[in-house]
């Protein structure tokens, strides 16, 4: 017996579909948002009160426009600080294509748990002021970017570090027009999240990247998102991907003339 239930049901439709063909990044986190909705419902507890602190994400297999796929939630662990897990499936395959573990405070949960059977969070090292910053996104919160309860949703915070990644990757070669006319993309598969605050309507925001890990063909890029005015820390991503070769859909090397310009920014 498993005590995972559905929370969603879904299909990949043409404008959630990024310039690396498949499934953007944010609206994962549209949908695990609403699953988690949907189950701290059937929990039994009020979702406007609760606030994500943290979040790893692992994406194993792309979804692509027009695949189908549910989520299935389960609580792995109980009390004041708890953790949902939500697996992703493509519903046509039965292929388990993402994991999310979410971690939650202002609620308290005390129903089944069940044991978490996948990824677990890998320690890596966060990058200090020492580092190469490089300014990626200046942007200002909107009210339609709000969730249920009123603050910036998952997506919002995701969609503008998707925008800081091109702002970083074109720092080292990672052009736009580089990565049409050799049909590359970046290929994300793994997400360390920390969420500091909530973020009301209104708020400047700014976030800072730099290059943390550089490998053959892969890629760890780190940002964190500061609120303009107060200088707080509102967030910060750790990000995994891959040189991906559009076409064989695997992932390449890393042209050297382009590792060189990404050496200076480690």
């Amino acid at each position: 017996m498993t005590n995972y239930i559905e929370t969603y049901r879904g299909d990949v439709s043409p404008w959630e579909v990024d310039s690396t063909e498949h499934f953007t990044v944010a609206y994962y986190y549209e949908k695990f948002e609403a699953a988690t909705w949907r189950f701290l419902k059937h929990a039994g507890v009020n979702p406007n009160a609760c606030r994500t602190t943290e979040a790893l994400t692992h994406y194993k297999a792309e979804l692509r426009n027009r695949d189908i796929y549910r989520i299935e939630s389960a609580c792995i662990q109980n009390g004041d600080h708890s953790r949902i897990a939500h697996k992703l499936f493509n519903a046509e395959s039965g292929e388990l294509c993402t994991t999310m573990q979410q971690n939650i405070t202002g609620i308290s949960l005390d129903i089944p748990t069940e044991r978490w059977d996948g990824d677990i969070k890998e320690d890596r090292a966060i990058p200090t002021s020492k580092a190469k910053w490089l300014p990626t996104s200046q942007d200002v919160t909107r009210p339609e970017e709000t969730d249920w309860s009123g603050n910036l949703s998952l997506p919002g915070f995701i969609h503008r570090y998707s925008t800081a990644n091109s702002f970083i990757l074109a720092a080292f070669g990672l052009t736009s027009e580089y990565l049409t006319k050799s049909r590359i993309g970046l290929s994300t598969f793994e997400f360390q999240l920390k969420f500091e605050k909530t973020v009301s309507p209104g708020t400047m925001i700014d976030i800072e990247s730099c290059i943390a890990h550089l490998g053959g063909s892969s890629i760890r890029l780190f940002h964190k998102m500061i609120d303009a005015e107060t200088k707080e820390e509102i967030s910060s991503l750790s990000q995994f991907g891959v040189h991906l070769d559009l076409d064989l859909r695997r992932p390449s090397k890393i042209p050297d003339e382009l590792r060189e310009r990404a050496k200076a920014l480690l």
